[in-house]
């Protein structure tokens, strides 16, 4: 084989790499996105909106979170995405009130009313705080988790 054929095979290898390395990249690249990269709203426009139908639940966390002496389980529940935050109950039963506030004076509330489990609609959280509560419908008692 002469230089040439070797030249070509050299850059047949090369042009093969490259093209593996991008298409390595550009997956690497889309995997790592945010899961809430596609939420349809950002701080104040998620206020009053469903966190499950606007993305943001999608890469929310859990910073607060306490249990009514009932078993209650509270959270208030937060997606960096959208700088939004609302309230969730688990391991309660129908009448149990969940209801997100923030700072700024808004709150969000609802009630089981089937299973043991729900959550609120969306406050905004930039630049504020937010905090949860759970109202427990045998014994009345409030809990509430801390501000974040």
């Amino acid at each position: 084989m002469g230089s040439r054929g070797i030249r070509i095979i050299g850059l047949s290898v090369a042009g093969v790499l490259s093209a593996t390395l991008a298409t390595a990249t550009s997956a690497t690249a889309e995997a790592g996105a945010p899961q809430g990269a596609l939420a349809s709203c950002y701080a104040q426009s998620c206020e009053g909106k469903w966190p499950d139908a606007t993305g943001c639940a999608a890469d929310a966390f859990t910073p607060r979170q306490n249990t009514s002496p009932e078993g209650i389980i509270v959270e208030l529940r937060y997606s960096p995405t959208c700088r939004a935050a609302w309230g969730r109950i688990r391991s309660g039963i129908p009448g149990d009130r969940v209801r997100v506030h923030s700072s700024d004076g808004s709150n969000y509330a609802r009630e089981i009313t089937s299973g043991s489990d729900t959550f609120t609609q969306m406050v905004n959280d930039a630049g504020l705080l937010a905090w949860a509560c759970v109202r427990a419908a045998i014994t009345n008692t409030l809990t509430c988790t801390g501000s974040y």
